[in-house]
């Protein structure tokens, strides 16, 4: 792939700032547009103690009801992602970007960057980003 414009977007408030930004660096460099959205599937769990008085079987549905919950939550988190490059991509037209492109990744964003790096010219990204506390010792 040709080196590119790079822009990480995940929803917070500085991704309309990076969708601006990202669209003048790939006119100005004339190059073209990515823009990527990483779900981030190492997000620390969340705390579960199982250990409680559970009569038989009531762990195993227990655990199949969070397994269920989990594959919910990554269906929601994928939608989420697609309409938000989608909203990003129109945004990027708007600014007179001839044909930009999308990149969902599951994973984090610093494993995720590190390889596609070969492939960016310029990485464009927010100040913040809604998961800046994970990300802290990263970026």
């Amino acid at each position: 792939m040709t080196e590119q414009v790079m822009a990480a977007i995940d929803g917070s408030t500085f991704s309309e700032g990076v969708c601006d930004a990202a669209a003048w660096a790939s006119l100005a460099l004339e190059a073209p547009l990515t823009f990527l959205h990483v779900n981030d599937n190492h997000a620390p769990p969340e705390e579960r103690n199982l250990s409680g008085n559970l009569l038989a079987g009531g762990r195993e549905r227990l655990l199949e009801e969070l397994a269920r919950l989990d594959e919910q939550r990554a269906r929601v988190a994928q939608e989420q992602g697609r309409l938000m490059l989608k909203a990003a991509r129109e945004r990027a037209i708007q600014d007179g970007v001839a044909e930009p492109g999308t990149r969902q990744r599951n994973g984090t964003l610093v494993e995720t960057l590190e390889e596609l790096q070969g492939d960016m010219r310029l990485l464009v990204i927010g100040k913040r980003g809604e998961g800046a506390e994970q990300a802290s010792g990263h970026l």
